[in-house]
């Protein structure tokens, strides 16, 4: 399982990447606002061109519509042959295999989902990692994997770099749309697990969990 905070710069990347629906690719390029998410399905888009011979072999399928016993073809098989005729090609997806053997999911933080409901752009942000001096460079090489929110980063007077905002109902409808056509990302929502673990007691905190345990 692979997850990464809804803050994360490279989130749209990441939950589109492992999108296998080219018809939810081409939904994404012409209902989206965001250029960024409209840029990213086209790139994962893959379309190939109808040969002759198919164009020909599928039109021949076509011609047998209106006669007796369609020449055996199914009404499907019909269908999808003036549909590939119509579209001029045949749809699906650059890299198949990427992420393949993988579960993602994204985590949600109360921010966001503020930002959702209000209709506010959303900051994409990352431990400034550029400006660091080595001493803390040396400090996120330490401490980083241990912290993993940018929010507890700040607050450690560590320099946080905001790559772009992006508009946090773009990016709630397109985990959603992704998550619905897909089943991929999962959610969790790590403010409201922190809230009610007892992991506090212990002085610890929910960073992730495994594909099962998706929570409200």
């Amino acid at each position: 399982m692979l997850m990464l905070n809804v803050t994360a710069p490279d989130i749209l990347e990441f939950i589109i990447s492992k999108m296998q629906n080219p018809n939810i690719l081409r939904f994404l390029i012409n209902n989206t606002e965001d250029e960024e998410i409209k840029r990213l399905a086209k790139d994962k888009l893959k379309f190939t061109p109808l040969s002759e011979v198919e164009r020909t072999i599928f039109q021949g399928i076509i011609n047998l519509k209106d006669h007796p016993g369609q020449g055996g073809f199914t009404e499907q098989a019909i269908a999808e042959a003036e549909k590939k005729l119509a579209d001029g090609g045949i749809y699906g997806v650059h890299r198949p295999e990427f992420l393949s053997g993988a579960n993602i999911s994204v985590c949600i933080t109360k921010e966001f989902m503020d930002a959702v409901e209000n209709d506010d752009d959303f900051p994409l942000q990352f431990p400034d990692v550029e400006s660091y001096s080595k001493d803390e460079m040396a400090f996120y090489n330490e401490k980083w994997h241990e912290v993993g929110d940018v929010r507890e980063w700040a607050k450690m007077g560590m320099k946080v770099k905001t790559y772009r905002y992006v508009k946090a109902r773009e990016l709630w409808d397109l985990i959603n749309v992704c998550a619905t056509y897909s089943a991929e990302p999962g959610i969790f929502f790590v403010d409201n697990a922190n809230e009610m673990t007892n992991a506090k007691a212990y002085g610890q905190k929910v960073v992730a969990t495994n594909p099962c345990g998706k929570v409200a």
